[in-house]
């Protein structure tokens, strides 16, 4: 697991994609081993499940059958001198990038509030299904549970907490080797569970490779197609904290679909 910054106050990681942050975790439906996960029907997937543990922008797995560590669990044999991490934000277990983990209370305390007062700045890079027609999007759409479901959630304009969502097109291409799909850079501007999965599945163009959301028509890949990218943290009274890590969705999109 990749250090990306490692100072007096904070820790902060490039999860690996499939990987729990910590050992108290439910049984997770979007694990790429699910058993009823459904093929595409016109995009054949033999390139896509091929072995991509060496490609040089697909970091290992962390829960495989050989190595059930988690994030903090690996941490902390590597960094023996802290005794307990402390999480300041949430990162789904099929989401890959940037982690932060606070090494004392006051650390703790102070990301809190930046994350509470909406001050942190995160940014996404994802893939997703078709090629998006504008080159931005706005959206605001409200989450709440899905009552039919135990783990997803829902746009339901009646009952769910307000979400907004910016997004930007980065690049247009396929996947896969066919695959129409558009790279996008997403900013939450709140922070609900799913918020990203669930509002470019409501522009049409649900997030490749989530079994959760990519419906009627699921691309049975390698990953799910989300990656934390950046982040800053503006502290009031000190230097914010930058971190950005490279994307690791550039080499998977070409300009042209291969010829069969």
């Amino acid at each position: 697991m990749r250090i990306l910054h490692h100072g007096l106050n904070y820790l902060v990681v490039d999860k690996p994609p499939d990987c729990y942050i910590d050992g108290d975790h439910p049984t997770h439906p979007t694990h790429p081993t699910h058993p009823t996960h459904p093929t595409h029907p016109t995009h054949p997937t033999p390139d896509c499940n091929v072995d991509h543990s060496n490609h040089p922008h697909h970091p290992p797995n962390c829960n495989t059958e050989t190595n059930l560590d988690t994030v903090k669990a690996t941490l902390l044999r590597r960094f023996p001198q802290y005794t307990k991490l402390r999480n300041v934000h949430q990162l789904d277990y099929a989401t890959s990038g940037i982690y932060c983990l606070a090494l004392n209370k006051k650390a703790a305390a102070a990301a809190g509030r930046l994350f509470h007062d909406r001050k942190v700045k995160k940014t996404y890079v994802a893939l997703v299904r078709g090629h998006m027609k504008l080159d931005s999007y706005d959206i605001s759409a409200p989450i709440a549970k899905d009552p039919t479901h135990s783990f997803r959630m829902c746009i339901d304009n009646l009952t769910g907490r307000p979400a907004q969502t910016r997004i930007n097109v980065l690049r247009r291409g396929f996947f896969c080797p066919s695959l129409p799909v558009t790279m996008v850079q997403l900013e939450p501007i709140t922070g609900r569970r799913h918020q990203l999965r669930l509002h470019t599945q409501l522009l049409g163009h649900p997030i490749v490779g989530d079994f959760n959301y990519e419906q009627p028509e699921y691309t049975d890949t390698f990953r799910m197609m989300l990656h934390a990218w950046k982040i800053v943290l503006a502290f009031p009274d000190e230097a914010p904290l930058c971190v950005e890590t490279e994307n690791p969705f550039d080499a998977l999109v070409v300009e042209r679909p291969e010829e069969k």
